[in-house]
């Protein structure tokens, strides 16, 4: 019966005109695809996989998808690509010396900038232990990285501004300790750090620790301990050069300070309590 019916012209007539119209109506849909709108972040996203490494890829879609939320995220990145510094920094950025004058640095004079920030640690010091948790306050528009110099009494202020939702190096202002809201703890921790005798005295008499058993790390141990025993715990305390993040902690006035040492190798921390006793400054707790 089929082979009767291919034999009738009209079959094939109307065999023609289906595929025909089958083709074209593929063709109609080929053009309609190629006149659509490309999606640019694809293309973007293809192109850029055939230049960068995967490593490259996830360590940029870090960035671009939240550095910019957290002010330590974008720290990170700021401090690791010369190029985000480069494109980061509102150039010509001012800088302001000590002696009160300002000049100006265009992008063709920038080097490396925070790259103290690159030691075995960091330190940032709070005012107040509820400070502690205010580096993750996403809604931050203001933040300062410094660079404290303990042996020649000098500071270095990195200020940041966020605007539009990114973060940019608007200043660089470079002062003395006399200069700082933190200068009466500042000299007084500089000559701690470097004067052994000196430190001895600055110990609180019952000093408050928290810190790993040595001998199982998965056991806290609290408790107290005397002035004579702090060298025992004690691993060294940060000297020479230090930083401190601002996040908007103050200390006009402050009767205690909290320095949080931090490691970069393995993000091990260190917590050490000051506290102004009879207007001197002691170390009154430790944490680790």
């Amino acid at each position: 019966m089929s082979v009767m019916c291919l034999k009738n012209p009209l079959v094939y007539i109307l065999v023609f005109l289906l595929c025909s119209a089958t083709l074209s109506c593929i063709g109609v849909s080929k053009d309609k695809t190629i006149k659509e709108e490309p999606d640019m972040h694809d293309s973007i996203v293809r192109e850029q996989s055939l230049l960068v490494s995967d490593d490259e890829m996830e360590n940029a879609n870090r960035y671009n998808h939240r550095a910019d939320e957290l002010f330590d995220d974008f720290l990170y990145v700021y401090i690791h690509d010369k190029d985000v510094q480069l494109q980061r920094t509102l150039f010509p950025i001012k800088e302001r010396l000590i002696d009160g004058s300002t000049h100006t640095i265009n992008k063709d004079m920038w080097h490396d900038a925070l790259d103290f920030m690159n030691n075995e640690y960091t330190t940032t010091i709070y005012g107040d232990i509820q400070d502690k948790g205010i580096n993750e306050n996403t809604s931050l528009e203001n933040a300062s990285v410094e660079r404290i110099d303990l042996l020649k009494m000098v500071l270095t202020s990195y200020d940041f501004i966020k605007d539009n939702g990114k973060w940019n190096l608007k200043e660089i202002r470079n002062m003395s300790f006399n200069d700082s809201d933190l200068k009466d703890f500042l000299f007084f921790y500089s000559k701690f750090c470097q004067d052994s005798s000196y430190q001895r005295r600055a110990l609180a008499k019952s000093i408050r620790i928290s810190m790993l058993d040595p001998e199982d790390d998965t056991q806290i141990i609290e408790g107290f301990i005397n002035r004579e025993q702090w060298s025992t715990i004690n691993n060294g305390i940060p000297g020479g050069i230090i930083s401190n993040i601002r996040y908007g902690q103050k200390y006009y006035n402050a009767k205690s300070i909290l320095m949080e040492k931090v490691s970069i190798g393995n993000g091990m921390s260190e917590t050490f309590y000051f506290a102004k006793n009879r207007n001197r400054w002691e170390l009154v707790g430790y944490e680790n």
